[in-house]
Order: structure tokens, then sequence, then C-alpha cells
């Protein structure tokens, strides 16, 4: 290595770092962990309730997140930022611990099973929001760009021991217990996210007492925003087109477990083991194929795979309309959200302004995203009589109009860059 080589190589993260850095994977391990082992019972609840009424579940999510959403603003906006990981887990915690013991025995009453559903659908955005924005307030932007996709990959594997666990257990444990476990875990992620903002503060010489000072900040600006910009709504446009094309498919395979799996154990279980082949696919994306893209072809190539897999995908879905390629297939989608969208979807925003990135960008992550679900529930009565096969054909041509629009994100961001 040259003199000028090794003057430029950033220096290595101190002892203390690495420590931040373990504490910071930790904790987006235990949170997805306990997401996971909450989303597979959400499904299963979901049948539970009835196929024929899960339109009703996402319209009623998407009312409840239009409720939440201000008070999350609210919060944001004045808990000391030292306290929101513990205050928002904390609500988070209380409500599901009382589920557990609305769920034990059984399904509980009626209320339950929806409640439950709702719950997870609307508020799991929240909790991982709050959670980046926590690491971005924590650590300087060069150290955060040497530490995050570690971050993000005990994320990642906590998506994969979540569903395990519950593949393995749920059924022996039952739902209540399988529920106190996962808060347990959110309240682990709460503690070791709450160390490694102060370990983090220290290790870069910032004073802790920014930890006391709240965000601040006018929810309507977030709005604003969006709406008078093409670009911001080209990036919405693409997001709510995944979610209805999702939804679609979400669909489709309630109809197909709902007839071959009878009962709460065997859905739940089967759920739990989709969940945790989708994470490994997605790991397998973010480790190998996210740089590699967009280093071989910028993001004109790295957005572009995207849609094209899906067409791929749904095209051969649409040849072969039977259930174990509607699983393979749903497996191979969501993989590629989680793992080359949603990754590739950040790097879009990092050629905006501060404000764009740390408000309007919650509104598209959280409102937007629910708002998609509940389009493509107002949608899918008018495909659901073309069947399996035609369903996809639909999906694939809605995948083909998101790869114009991601084209043109593309350009818009090498504008910007420039």
């Amino acid at each position: 290595m040259t003199h000028a080589a090794a003057a430029s190589a950033p220096p290595a993260l101190s002892a203390s770092q690495r420590t931040a850095l373990w504490s910071a994977a930790c904790a987006y391990f235990a949170l997805l962990a306990g997401y996971y082992m909450l989303r597979s019972l959400r499904e299963a609840f979901a049948l539970e309730v009835g196929r024929e009424r899960i339109d009703e579940l996402f319209y009623l999510t998407f009312g409840v997140m239009l409720a939440v959403l201000p008070v999350y603003w609210y919060t944001v906006a004045r808990v000391p930022r030292g306290r929101l990981l513990a205050t928002i887990y904390g609500m988070v915690v209380l409500l599901f611990l009382s589920l557990a013991v609305a769920v034990r025995g059984g399904t509980g009453s009626g209320i339950a099973p929806v409640v439950y559903f709702v719950a997870v659908s609307s508020l799991n955005l929240f909790m991982v929001s709050v959670f980046w924005s926590v690491m971005v307030d924590a650590w300087r932007s060069t150290t955060a760009q040497r530490v995050f996709g570690y971050i993000a990959a005990g994320g990642s594997a906590g998506a994969i021991a979540g569903p395990l666990f519950n593949s393995l257990f749920v059924e022996r444990l039952g739902a209540s217990v399988t529920i106190t476990i996962a808060c347990l875990l959110i309240g682990l992620a709460a503690v070791a996210g709450r160390w490694t903002q102060r370990r983090s503060l220290a290790d870069e010489g910032r004073d802790a007492a920014a930890l006391e000072v709240a965000v601040g900040g006018r929810a309507w600006d977030d709005l604003r925003r969006l709406l008078t910009s093409p670009y911001m709504l080209g990036i919405a446009a693409l997001i709510v087109a995944g979610q209805v094309l999702g939804g679609f498919m979400y669909n489709e395979q309630a109809r197909y477990v709902e007839s071959a799996y009878r009962t709460l154990g065997e859905r739940a279980a089967l759920f739990a083991r989709i969940d945790f082949l989708v994470n490994v696919v997605a790991l397998l994306f973010q480790g190998f194929a996210v740089a590699w893209l967009t280093r071989r072809g910028g993001m004109r190539l790295a957005l572009g795979v995207i849609p094209l897999l899906l067409i791929a995908s749904l095209v051969a879905l649409a040849l072969v309309p039977v259930g174990a390629m509607l699983l393979a297939t749903q497996v191979l989608r969501r993989g590629v959200d989680y793992g080359l969208f949603k990754p590739i979807r950040e790097m879009l925003f990092t050629v905006l302004n501060p404000e764009s990135k740390f408000k309007s960008k919650s509104l598209i992550d959280t409102l937007l995203q629910r708002g998609g679900d509940s389009l493509a529930q107002l949608s899918y009565p008018l495909v659901a009589g073309f069947g399996l096969a035609g369903v996809a054909g639909v999906c694939a041509a809605l995948s083909l109009a998101m790869l114009l629009v991601a084209q043109g994100l593309a350009r818009g961001f090498q504008r910007r860059e420039t």
C-alpha cells in the first residue's frame, strides 16, 4: 500500500466503537426477531378472522395508521431523543402483553385477532423508523457509513431467527407465550439501543446532554415537501405500486393457505417457515447483490433488476398456477423487496436535502405504505375473478409499469448526484 493510500484509509474502529456497534447490531437483531415472531402469528390470526374479511383488516389498519401518525409525530417532536425508544417500545410492549393475556388458551374473544392484526400491521413501521432515527442521531455520518451495514446485518439475522423460533416452537408453546417472548426481545432492543446512543456520543466527543433535547419540527412540512417534488412523488409511486402488488399476492396466498392448512398452529408454522426463507433470500441479496449492482451499473441497473425479477417470477406463476409455485413466488418477491428494493430505495434519498430525508421520508415509510395496502384491498375484487394465473398476469403488468418509473427515478438520481 502506498503512503497516499495509507493516509486516505479510514482509521480502524476503536474498541469502544466496536462495542457500541455490537450493541446496535444486537438491538436491531432483538427488534426484528421479536417483530417477526409477532408477524407470523399475525398471518394466522388473519385467517381466524376470515379470509373474506382480510380487506376489512387492511382498511382498519390504514385508519389506525392515520390516527397513530399524529401521535407519533407529537411524541417524536417532544420526547427527548434519549427516551424515544423506551417510550415508544414501552407502549408497544404493554399493548402486546395485554393481547398475550387475551389469547391465552386459544384465539381469545372475537375482537382479539382483529386487534392483534391491526396492531402488528400498523406499529411495525414506527418501530423500525424510530430505531433508525436514533441510530442516525447517534453516529456521525463518517462513522455511520462504516457501521450501518453491520447493524442492518444484525437486523437480517434477527429476521431469520424470529421465524425460525416460531417454526420450531410456536405449536408447542402457543400464541400467548410466543407473544410474551417477542415482547421481551423488543424491550431488550430498547435497552441496547439506549446504551448505544450514550456510548456512541461519548466515543465521538459529543455532549450526552443532546439526548435530553427533543427533535421538534412541524408535521405539515412533510406533506408539502412530498407534493411539490416530482422526484419524491416518483419514489412514492414506486412504493405504492409495490404495496398493491404485494396486497394482491397476499390475498392469493391467504386463499390457498386457508384451503390447504386447517389449524392455527399449522398456519403459523407455515408462515414462520416462509418468513425464514424470505429473510435468508434477503440476506443473500444484501450481502452479495446490492453493492455489486450499484458498482456495475449504478442506480439504473440496480433499480431495473427489481421489477425484472418480479416479472420473471410472476410470468412463471401464471404459467404454473399451483400452490407450491405461489409460495415460492412469494418467497422470491418478498426477498427481492427486503433484500434489494429497501436498501436501494434508501439510496434514492441520499441526494435530497436533510428535511426531505428525515421528515418527508417518514410520511412515505408509514402512511403511504399502508395506504398502498388499502388500495390493494379496494382493487383486489376487480382481479380476484381472474384466478391465480390471471392475478399473476396483472401483477406482471404492474411490475412492467414499475420498471418504467424506476428508470425515470434513476435518471433523476443521476441529475441530482452530478
